[in-house]
């Protein structure tokens, strides 16, 4: 038998192998990232206090967004490990890069102490309570 023939049959037991992950957890974890993506410009755009102002109700109107995708991973249980397997290999790097960002820019607030602006700082607070949970 050539070489050339097992590779088809090789590609195809991998890709079957893998574990399906369901609907609604798929779903949880794209909307966690888009939502990183979403959060992270709203807190970059706060580098002094008239911008931190400016950024309080971008941020304000991002905190039920924030609610509801950490409640949809919340709900999450035990997983089979090869479901798991499947959504670090799918979802992992991205993960780590996109919520990676927000959280260079949480700290860079912090330190800063929001640039002193209370109304931004509410919001940011609220949105950390609800990563933190």
């Amino acid at each position: 038998m050539k070489t050339t023939h097992l590779i088809p049959a090789f590609l195809c037991t991998c890709m079957c192998a893998q574990a399906a992950i369901p609907a609604d957890i798929d779903n949880a974890f794209k909307s966690y990232i888009q939502l990183a993506k979403e959060i992270e410009p709203v807190l970059a755009a706060a580098v002094d206090q008239k911008s931190a102002d400016n950024a309080t109700q971008a941020l304000y109107d991002l905190l039920p967004k924030t609610y509801e995708a950490r409640t949809a991973l919340l709900k999450i249980e035990t997983l089979p490990a090869d479901v798991q397997a499947e959504l670090i290999q799918k979802y992992g790097k991205t993960m780590q890069v996109e919520w990676g960002k927000v959280y260079e820019q949480i700290f860079r607030l912090e330190k800063a102490n929001c640039y002193h602006s209370l109304s931004f700082f509410k919001q940011f607070r609220a949105l950390c309570m609800m990563l933190q949970q």
